[in-house]
């Protein structure tokens, strides 16, 4: 599996037939949370990305605020025509990792993104166990 940002994959004949399948874009918002959403979490490290064929594509990379969220994530996504079935729209699927030092690495979230549409994503981060007495307090 080759890495490559989606910036340079876009100009490749496969990110040019991918764009002519995702010719709109979905908004992505992210919110890290503990505590049963009670608790935001700062400075998680979130990495949209997409494998197609021999890539990973990275779509985005960074990092949660003060209230755990990142806003404003623009992902490619199918078009959506109006004569479409409400019950069977079009989307494109993303998998999401969530990184943060001392908690548990989220991997592969799978978020469908429909184009037009703005997505929120939770993230429940937890703590590992060997650094629970840290983050309880105790």
């Amino acid at each position: 599996m080759q890495y490559i940002r989606y910036d340079e994959f876009k100009n490749t004949d496969l990110g040019k037939e991918f764009l002519k399948e995702n010719p709109s874009t979905g908004t992505l918002k992210i919110e890290a949370f503990m505590a049963y959403q009670s608790v935001p979490v700062e400075g998680v490290q979130i990495i949209i990305s997409k494998d197609i064929e021999d890539y990973r594509v990275i779509f985005f990379q960074g990092t949660t605020d003060s209230s755990g969220m990142i806003s404003d994530i623009i992902l490619p996504a199918p078009e959506q025509s109006s004569s479409e079935s409400l019950e069977n729209p079009k989307y494109t699927i993303y998998n999401m990792t969530a990184i943060k030092e001392d908690y548990h690495t989220i991997n592969n979230y799978n978020i469908g993104m429909f184009g037009g549409v703005p997505v929120i994503q939770y993230v429940k981060m937890q703590v590992e166990e060997n650094n629970r007495e840290v983050a309880d307090g105790n």
